[in-house]
């Protein structure tokens, strides 16, 4: 394996790596919040 095609290799693990917390940042950030336990459910 040549040196280049070392160098690829972690680059490119490094950007998967990169692009999956990016994403998992974004689910996390955009999901909806639970419940406060302090707050009443609404009432009929």
């Amino acid at each position: 394996m040549t040196r280049e095609l070392f160098d690829t290799l972690i680059i490119i693990v490094i950007v998967i790596g990169l692009a999956l917390a990016a994403l998992r940042l974004y689910q996390d950030f955009t999901r909806p919040l639970p419940p406060d336990e302090n707050e009443q459910p609404p009432q009929k």
